[in-house]
């Protein structure tokens, strides 16, 4: 078969036409972006009816309502299938729902480039261009944090949406380097490459598909591990200069830049009005990695930032009055880059508490190899480590430090109901580290509720001093001393040691037991899943975190953890919510998934930062 397109001579007439066509087309493609949103959302709705109705009808489980469900278990199936890791020599590279989306939305792209060009190589050629640049609007916004429509309309979290965002990046990328390609073709065919690339035009354009390559080659996972700042750096600046670079490439697609740089900036300025700059107190926990974080909300912000659903994250930014403070004291001001990345450094910070009498929230994050991270760590330990009269395991220093902190955001506002006589019958959390930071404001919303909810949690943390945080000053209810609550150790700990001789600050007892045979969790009971050495902590009357042993003789696993809470019957709903590594979150998800193709209703989330 013949290639159909052809270079056509067109008059003026016809000419006026491909545009008439080429704009109706585009308008075409923007608008149908609102149909997948549009039946999402009248599923949303159908399906809270129809559960509403069944729990209405069937208040107490019995076997009739568990066939009822059982019948529309193929539907709960292929969600769960849709929403497998997609993984390639060990990059995981999204999930099965986004590869199945993303083809079928980048197919329907190319019907629409397609259709009704006839034989005109040009028209297929500008088709290309024009419907990419009509997705930039939906593409822009569901990156978006704060003025999210989407967000609203599907209450979902931007986290959510910005998995979707990348979808159709790589749709409108690839159109791109189609409408690239063929203009390209079309110039050495015609033996004007070289006055083309003379042209301003053609200039524009080529800035403008440098840039897009720019972007998706540090959004390969490898380079955004690597540099994770750098991918941010870059994405935000071309982001910015994209439109206005193709304002000048294609006058035809202005209103679609318009729109896409009009609902960034909105959302900026909605960002702007969400932040509060405050002196916050900065300290390091002992004997650990982690930093706490406490901010007072103005009473005028107090409304917006304490009634905050549990679970929900901010962003903290160092404005320039504190960059000085964080710098290294071997950089001099005038050599000191993070000046400058300090503008685009902004830091997800689960909220663990928040204090309704002080009006007061309390942050806790982990120091990791970034910049924001290690500034902040390095802040909250430099007076203490000048000290001649500090150790390791004395009491941390509170400093003061002016940060900005925007927010809150998160999917946990959108969370169905937990508490006992909900949509559930048990609950379970698992948490990896810092990760409780996002399953401790849950869990004891949840208990606070209705103390009779069948809930438990499951807590891996490396040392006893980063469960120690989680203690609230003047709390009747000590987490750390609730039989539903699991600590674990996960890293060895040597007799002696700072920090576990009971004298500390962190108020830790030297009976913590360190042998051989220390229980374990298996991430996942396969034989080639990570196993790591655990030991069950919990607080005593008077304050010092010891051995529980005596409540986990067996080995613990993740596998047998997720078998109890399924193990209680089949007519029972069960809601399992995890935040920790991402191997934790994988290996979970795979045991919860046995029981899905066994016809039980679950509700899973696993709660993550970043892609």
């Amino acid at each position: 078969m013949d290639w159909p397109y052809q270079f056509l001579d067109l008059s003026q007439a016809e000419k006026h036409a491909r545009r008439q066509s080429l704009d109706r087309y585009a308008l075409y493609a923007q608008l149908s972006a609102l149909i997948p949103i549009g039946l999402v959302w009248l599923y949303q709705v159908l399906n809270k009816s129809s559960s509403s109705r069944k729990r209405d009808y069937t208040a107490v489980p019995s076997s009739d309502s568990f066939n009822t469900r059982k019948q529309s278990n193929w539907w709960s199936k292929l969600r769960w299938w849709l929403g497998e890791d997609v993984v390639a020599f060990g990059e995981v590279l999204g999930q099965r729902e986004q590869w199945v989306g993303g083809i079928v939305w980048a197919v329907w792209l190319l019907v629409l480039c397609v259709a009704g060009t006839g034989r005109d190589y040009m028209h297929l050629t500008k088709r290309f261009g024009i419907i990419a640049v009509s997705q930039y609007p939906m593409q822009y916004m569901l990156t978006l944090k704060s003025f999210n429509p989407v967000s609203w309309m599907l209450k979902l979290s931007h986290e959510e949406t910005n998995r979707w965002h990348r979808v159709l990046a790589r749709a409108t990328t690839l159109l791109l380097t189609l409408h690239t390609i063929f203009y390209y073709n079309y110039f050495i065919q015609n033996h004007v490459l070289l006055q083309k690339l003379q042209s301003p035009v053609v200039i524009y354009g080529m800035l403008s598909f440098f840039g897009l390559n720019l972007m998706v080659a540090t959004a390969i996972r490898p380079l955004r591990n690597l540099s994770y700042r750098v991918f941010f750096v870059t994405h935000l600046l071309i982001a910015l200069g994209l439109p206005v670079v193709l304002w000048f490439h294609a006058a035809s697609s202005r209103k679609y830049l318009l729109e896409a740089l009009g609902v960034f900036l909105v959302d900026m300025g909605f960002r702007k009005r969400n932040t509060i700059t405050v002196e916050t107190t900065i300290s390091a926990i002992p004997d650990t990695s982690l930093i706490k974080i406490q901010v007072p909300v103005p009473r005028q912000r107090q409304n917006h930032f304490l009634r905050v659903a549990p679970g929900a994250h901010v962003y903290v930014n160092v404005p320039p009055v504190t960059r000085s403070a964080f710098r290294r004291k071997d950089v001099k001001a005038t050599n000191d880059a993070s000046e400058i990345l300090f503008e685009f450094m902004f830091n997800p910070f689960t909220i663990a508490h928040v204090d309704q009498d002080s009006g007061a929230l309390t942050l806790v994050a982990r120091q990791r190899a970034g910049p924001m991270t290690t500034a902040i760590a390095r802040f909250a330990s430099s007076s203490s480590s000048s000290s001649s009269s500090s150790t390791s395991s004395s009491p941390a220093e509170e400093k003061k430090a002016v940060l900005n902190i925007e927010g809150p955001y998160g999917a946990a506002k959108h969370f169905p109901a937990l508490s006992l006589g909900s949509d559930f019958d048990r609950v379970l959390f698992i948490a990896g580290g810092v990760g409780a930071t996002f399953t401790i404001p849950l869990y004891r919303a949840i208990v606070a509720e209705n103390p009779e909810t069948k809930v438990e949690m499951v807590w891996a943390v490396r040392t006893a001093g980063e469960a120690t945080w989680a203690v609230i000053e003047n709390d009747a209810s000590d987490i750390l001393n609730d039989p539903n609550v699991h600590i674990y150790l996960t890293e060895t700990h040597k007799s002696g040691s700072s920090g576990q001789n009971g004298e500390g600050g962190a108020g830790l007892s030297s009976g913590i037991d360190s042998s051989e045979n220390s229980p374990s969790v298996n991430l996942g009971g396969e034989a080639s899943a990570v196993t790591v050495e655990l030991d069950a902590v919990r607080r005593t009357a008077d304050g010092r975190v010891v051995s529980a042993k005596e409540h986990h003789r067996s080995r613990p696993d993740l596998k047998k953890v997720v078998d109890d809470a399924f193990g209680h019957g089949p007519e029972e709903r069960v809601a399992i919510l995890v935040c920790g590594p991402t191997k934790m979150g994988q290996q979970v998800r795979s045991q919860v998934g046995r029981y899905v193709t066994q016809g039980r209703e679950v509700w899973f989330h696993n709660e993550g930062f970043g892609f």
